[in-house]
């Protein structure tokens, strides 16, 4: 193991690496003070690594290991995020190996991307969080990098969602009756969209009206639980109208399965086709589910345990559409 300095004046450490193959990793540093200081670092890293089995590979190779893992622990549009997260953070560290990374490697590149939005750095920070616990059992890592640093606090947004007007609004501008269906029975239920897409006829119990999701049909929900919703009339004239068209799936578009993106993409084009925001998105149907209830007077409790949160805090960002609940408290001192 030595130093060597390189085009541009810095500094690398020349060394073998498990497999007996020279190889090298930049210390970032132009003087040779600092080298020296990060080549003391390393090959105490490397005893390390020795004496816990720490498997040392390039970021490139651990993404491919965690896609595996992702795949199958993760829906598809979170496998995607996740991968896509980590593709970005190793570009911006050089493809470095995983164990080499640092909080300081981790918090320049939320600064990064930070720079695009909080809510993208605090996500950011999330996904990588996440990623780097996996890393550890997978024994790639002793410790998290991420670990002391403190979660990204982000401004409250009010979550889209249409009145009721504006739904029929929407559901008059939709021509297809296979999306309108999906669209009505998102509403009226709160599922998320992969939970509607994958939903087949076993899941559904005409008689008791309710939906049942199992995670039986390929479809892991988002907390993993299992979880029953309730059928309110308009969600039960959908699936006994669509009971007819005798297909595994609950519902699909001309006896196909609804590509999920295909599914945001037609909803978004009837949602600006009827002069509503642009910023509504399919995931709007289910704030709406939400905000309906909450106007209604229906607590945050049950609201919760519809919507399959896993925290009560999560569903508290529907709060401020029940102020006649604090107005009542506020009279109670007349």
């Amino acid at each position: 193991m030595f130093l060597s300095k390189r085009s541009g004046g810095i500094y690398y450490v020349f060394y073998n690496n498990p497999q007996g193959k020279r190889t090298c990793i930049s210390t970032r540093a132009k003087k040779k003070s600092d080298a020296m200081k990060f080549l003391t670092r390393f090959r105490e890293e490397i005893k390390k690594r020795e004496s816990t089995g720490i498997i040392s590979i390039r970021l490139s190779e651990f993404i491919n290991k965690f896609r595996s893992h992702s795949a199958y622990a993760h829906s598809y549009s979170t496998s995607k995020d996740y991968i896509s997260e980590l593709n970005q953070f190793a570009k911006f560290t050089s493809n470095i190996h995983i164990n080499e990374i640092t909080q300081k490697n981790v918090n320049e590149y939320l600064r990064e991307r930070g720079k695009i939005s909080v809510y993208t750095s605090s996500k950011a920070l999330r996904y990588l969080k996440s990623i780097f616990n996996w890393a550890i059992i997978e024994q790639y890592l002793t410790e998290n990098p991420c670990k002391n640093i403190k979660p990204i606090k982000t401004p409250e947004k009010q979550p889209l969602f249409l009145s009721e007007k504006d739904f029929e609004t929407l559901i008059n501008s939709v021509k297809e009756k296979d999306l309108k269906d999906v669209i009505i029975f998102a509403a009226n239920t709160g599922l998320r969209k992969m939970e509607i897409l994958t939903l087949e006829w076993t899941q559904i119990n005409l008689r008791d009206r309710y939906a049942i999701l199992d995670n039986n049909n390929g479809h892991t929900t988002k907390s993993k639980r299992v979880r029953t919703v309730p059928l309110n009339q308009k969600a039960m004239e959908i699936v006994q109208d669509r009971k007819k068209l005798n297909n595994n799936l609950v519902f699909t578009y001309n006896g196909e399965s609804l590509n999920p993106y295909f599914a945001c993409k037609k909803f978004k084009k009837y949602a600006i086709k009827a002069g509503l925001n642009p910023m509504l998105k399919f995931h709007s149907l289910r704030h709406t589910f939400a905000s309906w209830l909450v106007q209604r007077g229906i607590s945050l409790y049950q609201v919760s345990k519809l919507l399959g949160h896993s925290d009560i805090k999560t569903t508290e960002t529907y709060s401020h559409l029940s102020p006649e609940n604090f107005r009542s408290a506020v009279d109670s001192l007349n």
